[in-house]
């Protein structure tokens, strides 16, 4: 019962950090899924878990509140269940990617539930807002969160407490071995699935050569991962010194400079910053998504702006209607122009610049951060937490702990000193030289992944005669010795690139390819015609 009742403390906190500081961004499968392993006391079991599953994820996010298979979920209920099964640790860890993935997918169709729920409660806040009650909006705001949790801590409890009883081991001492061969290969093929969806997202036909970086990296001169990730920088610094000047983003020529006295404390926008870090989208809705939580950030300053209770519910109102963008690059920026433009005395400047900056920056900030940067150090950590080293995840969690929140209050202090002089349109052209640097450095680390992660090898062989002394002599040979004198790692490309067929050219939906993906697994594992490694030579 203590075990369970931890996961779920854990799986609370998970949908959290991913809600609203990021913090060690826990909603990430290989964070979950390695915590989990040590509340469960099996930390490796976690560990190659949470890594698998990280792999499968990548590129996934909910990109405009879109539903996403649970991985989180996934990576703890899997190895709440594993911890539990009979076998060898490589046993276990098959049985909790062969529960974990289709939890992450059931689940997700839990997700819209909590959504729908907050979706009715900012209406809620609508009638405080009017009457100019703070608190009462704050509540809304911060109960939001409840129906999020929710539908990810239960199915977290009640699998942890079955876990708990004998009868997982029971079931599992009866899986055939063939099914764990091949949940082990499909495990091993999953990374394929995230690569080829980051890839669909990546300007592939304009960048595909510098795939070829990485691969000779660790292909030729085998080069680990941190080699290929700073080869992956020199180039991307070698493309933006050279990229020319791109124009800004265009924003509205009302929200120039004004001459105003500053009338707010540092106590006031540290509070307003705060409220933003630690809440920014607790309360996202479907229909004005993160608007409830920019308004509960605003409230402070609307408050000391406007003494008069009218100009104090228009505020509110005001910023309640729909705002969405990248909460990490972007919306602490318009969040600082947006503070420093009310207190310039220009209430109709603060709402036409969040509106005609938060669709350009949701898109940069998307992706340079989820798509790229959280890819490269999520996939290094994975790498490194698949060969059992702690390394992986604490890596991971300190290069989002960083420079996630130095890049926030950065964004924040630059855009009140700067707002009254757009600066948006300062940053705008800055903000789109590093997506192209963070691009060309997702497509080099991405050649270099791709073989070293995706594991797969073929065990079939063919018999060939040749003459020795005059004498016929009929030997086996492996194929896939004849492949890597063709190229090295050959299957893990040819996968890779299948995989990103069904998804960009079939347009399948991840959700059918991952299917695709581990059925095939399952099968040629349990055949024995492929495994992740060569079997050892005798």
């Amino acid at each position: 019962m203590l075990v369970a009742l931890a996961l779920t403390i854990w799986a609370i906190y998970c949908t959290y950090d991913g809600l609203g500081p990021f913090l060690i961004y826990a909603q990430r499968p290989l964070i979950a899924g390695s915590v989990a392993g040590l509340i469960t006391g099996h930390p490796l079991l976690g560990l190659l878990i949470g890594a698998t599953l990280e792999l499968a994820a990548l590129g996934v996010y909910t990109y405009g509140g879109a539903t996403i298979p649970d991985y989180q979920t996934g990576a703890i209920v899997g190895t709440a269940l594993a911890a539990g099964a009979a076998g060898d640790t490589s046993a276990q860890v098959a049985i909790g990617i062969g529960v974990g993935l289709p939890a992450a997918i059931l689940l997700s169709a839990l997700d819209p539930v909590g959504k729908m729920v907050t979706t009715a409660l900012v209406h809620r806040a609508d009638g405080y807002a009017a009457d100019g009650n703070a608190r009462g909006l704050a509540m809304i705001h911060w109960v939001s969160l409840i129906p999020w949790v929710a539908v990810r801590a239960i199915p977290t409890f009640l699998a942890a407490l079955a876990a708990s009883g004998g009868l997982v081991k029971d079931i599992t001492a009866r899986i055939p071995g063939g099914f764990v061969q091949g949940m082990t290969l499909a495990g091993s093929l999953l990374p394929a699935v995230g690569f080829a969806l980051l890839l669909g997202m990546m300007e592939l036909r304009k960048y595909w050569y510098l795939l070829l970086i990485g691969f000779v990296g660790f292909a030729y001169l085998h080069l680990p991962v941190l080699g290929i990730a700073l080869v992956g920088v020199a180039v991307a610094m070698l493309f933006v010194t050279l990229k020319p000047a791109e124009p800004a983003i265009a924003v509205p020529a009302s929200a120039e400079e004004s001459a105003v006295d500053a009338r707010l404390s540092k106590q006031d926008l540290r509070r307003v910053f705060r409220r933003y870090f630690w809440s920014s989208q607790i309360s996202w809705n479907y229909e004005r998504m993160q608007a409830l939580g920019f308004a509960y950030s605003m409230e402070p300053v609307l408050r000391r702006l406007y003494p008069d209770k009218a100009d104090y519910v228009a505020g509110l109102q005001r910023h309640l209607q729909f705002f969405n963008t990248s909460v990490l690059i972007g919306g602490p920026l318009i969040l600082g122009s947006t503070v420093a433009l009310e207190e310039a005395g220009t209430p109709k400047s603060a709402a036409s610049t969040k509106v005609a900056l938060m669709g350009p920056l949701a898109g940069i900030g998307d992706t340079v951060v989820f798509a790229l940067y959280n890819s490269i150090i999520f996939t290094m950590g994975a790498s490194w937490a698949l060969q059992g080293n702690w390394l992986g995840p604490a890596f991971a969690a300190v290069m989002v702990l960083v420079p996630y929140a130095l890049m926030r209050r950065w964004q924040f202090g630059f855009a009140y000193r700067e707002g009254k002089r757009l600066a948006g349109h300062l940053a705008a052209g800055a903000l789109a030289r590093v997506a192209q640097g963070a691009t060309v450095l997702g497509f080099v680390v991405l050649g270099g992944f791709i073989p070293s992660i995706v594991k797969v090898v073929t065990t079939l062989t063919y018999r060939q005669t040749t003459t020795v002394q005059g004498q016929p002599v009929t030997q086996s040979v492996a194929i896939q010795d004849r492949l890597d004198e063709l190229l090295p790692y050959l299957l893990p490309v040819l996968v890779t690139a299948g995989v990103y067929l069904l998804t960009v050219k079939a347009r399948l939906r991840p959700v059918w390819v991952i299917g695709i993906v581990v059925v095939a697994g399952v099968v040629l594992g349990w055949l024995g015609w492929f495994a992740p490694s060569a079997p050892a030579k005798s």
